[in-house]
């Protein structure tokens, strides 16, 4: 698969999983926000309480399921970018 395909693919989940957030009450407040090396595909608000979420697409399990992409390295980026986001 070539990066033209695989980013086309991620940028269509990434609209799926927005238009599923806007659609379940959540407000949209960043999608592809960055801080240094850091980046979080959507951050969210919904009541009195922030959602920074990962956004993995995949077209088959073949090579897992996309929660199973997420490492401690990633969760930890995750993390420190949505703890930059708040300050």
């Amino acid at each position: 698969m070539s990066n033209s395909y695989n980013k086309q693919l991620g940028d269509k989940g990434e609209e799926m999983a927005a238009v599923y957030l806007v659609q379940h009450g959540y407000t949209l407040l960043e999608r592809n926000w960055r801080f240094k090396h850091w980046e979080v595909d959507i951050i969210a608000g919904k009541g009195n309480r922030l959602h920074f979420f990962e956004v993995k697409t995949r077209t088959s399990n073949r090579f897992g399921n996309p929660e199973e992409s997420i490492g401690r390295e990633k969760m930890n980026n995750l993390k420190n970018a949505a703890e930059q986001y708040q300050y």
